[in-house]
């Protein structure tokens, strides 16, 4: 579905790849929209899980940073989800029924901004916009290096993960 599109994969390729017959797809799925669906929640499940593997306990920028980075990696290392949720996991594919369905999966990073921005180590504006920020950075860091447009080398993405930390420090406070 990423390589050629939902509506031009038909269930049969789907059964096919999954090494499985059309009827068992069908007894678990009623089509492919659910399908999606399901592969966008386990992907936003690893989402929160491994954004938040291995963060200390203490030190926003390092905990930001160690976020950033996990999610990075994890895109990195997962093309195939990466680009699912470029192609496949966004509206109008997507319902926003869906989307909100897996807020929870993000809780631990929400309050981890939240609670940088009440503490004053975060710039006070708007939650959504912080994390389309930090987040969109990630993104854009990932597109460039599987697009071979950069290598991404490690002072790359130290540059990168220090525009993404300019960007949502308070810079009253660091």
């Amino acid at each position: 579905m990423v390589k050629q599109g939902v509506h031009a994969t038909p269930m049969s390729q789907i059964a096919k790849e999954a090494g499985v017959a059309v009827g068992t797809i069908y007894h678990y799925f009623n089509n492919k929209e659910e399908i999606i669906e399901e592969i966008y929640t386990i992907i936003c499940k690893d989402f929160g899980v491994v954004m938040m593997a291995n963060v200390p306990e203490n030190g926003v920028k390092k905990q930001f940073e160690t976020m950033w980075l996990n999610l990075y990696n994890y895109f990195i290392s997962n093309p195939l989800a990466f680009k699912f949720m470029e192609f496949v996991g966004v509206p109008p594919i997507i319902t926003q029924e869906i989307r909100d369905q897996n807020i929870p999966n993000f809780i631990t990073v929400r309050d981890f901004f939240l609670a940088a921005i009440l503490n004053k180590d975060f710039r006070d504006i708007n939650l959504r916009l912080l994390l389309q920020i930090t987040f969109g950075n990630v993104i854009s860091c990932a597109r460039l290096k599987f697009k071979n447009e950069l290598e991404m080398n490690s002072e790359q993405i130290n540059d990168a993960l220090k525009m993404s930390w300019d960007c949502v420090k308070n810079p009253d406070k660091h």
